[in-house]
């Protein structure tokens, strides 16, 4: 767990005491490592994800970022946070705002984090042609706004937003959920693509067992907000030990092939 870009360290989360979400929760995310979670609704899948963003914090236990506790309070420690992790969510459609143009919604980590202070205007448009081009649209789009796009063309602008402060670890709360299959398959690929050439980590929650079996290393199953099962994904997904993972693999839905 040395190289961890997240952890999560005997982790306890209650909404309301006496009712844990989260119990006992000890997962680590290694740089070079895709990571799937899945369950079933209620199971606490975004309420962990939360955590690591640092939206919410440990009734007990550490969140630690690159071996050290979060600690957001700290300005200098929050922003290298923000900039090494990233997050894309399930709706492409409200994700965006509508009133901004694509150019401004990409380049708003560089302005919001510092990352593009006492740079050349020519720097950030660089960084945002590089972030756009690199999920598969034209440089044209930098005009447009989100109406003008369909729902896989949104969640590229999304993902490009995500990439453009070059994150250690990206956080995909069911990124692919809301689009239609053929689409999907497309957002999967450009993720698998982003990993590689980016060295990019990802988290990905998602209830399409097929999304993580191309995706991801290594899967954790959650139940109740317990950790069920967790490692290699074809050993959690070819012969998995539990009956609860089984019951998923029988249930949910996948994509083609």
């Amino acid at each position: 767990m040395t190289n961890s870009i997240l952890e999560a360290r005997n982790v306890i989360f209650e909404y309301r005491h006496g009712f844990p979400t989260l119990k006992d929760i000890n997962i680590a995310f290694p740089e070079g490592q895709n990571i799937g979670i899945v369950g079933e609704s209620g199971s606490g899948k975004s309420t962990l994800l939360r955590l690591l963003l640092g939206i919410h914090r440990p009734s007990s236990g550490e969140i630690l970022f690159m071996n050290k506790k979060l600690d957001l309070s700290d300005r200098e420690r929050s922003r290298e946070f923000r900039r090494s992790v990233q997050v894309v969510f399930q709706d492409p459609y409200s994700s965006l705002d509508p009133r901004q143009r694509i150019d401004r919604l990409i380049a708003e980590p560089l302005r919001s984090l510092g990352l593009s202070k006492g740079k050349l205007e020519a720097w950030v448009n660089a960084q945002i042609a590089d972030a756009l081009t690199s999920v598969g649209l034209s440089t044209d789009s930098l005009l447009r706004y989100p109406s003008e796009f369909s729902g896989g063309q949104r969640q590229r602008i999304a993902i490009a937003r995500a990439i453009v402060c070059n994150p250690k670890i990206l956080l995909a709360d069911e990124p692919v959920s809301a689009l239609d299959v053929t689409t999907r398959v497309h957002i999967i690929e450009l993720l698998s693509q982003l990993s590689k050439t980016r060295g990019l980590t990802i988290a990905m929650v998602s209830h399409d067992l097929s999304v993580v079996a191309s995706l991801c290393n290594q899967t954790i199953v959650l139940k109740k907000g317990e950790i069920v099962e967790y490692g290699n994904t074809a050993g959690v997904l070819g012969s998995p030990s539990q009956p609860y993972t089984q019951k998923l693999i029988e249930s949910l839905p996948r994509l083609p092939h």
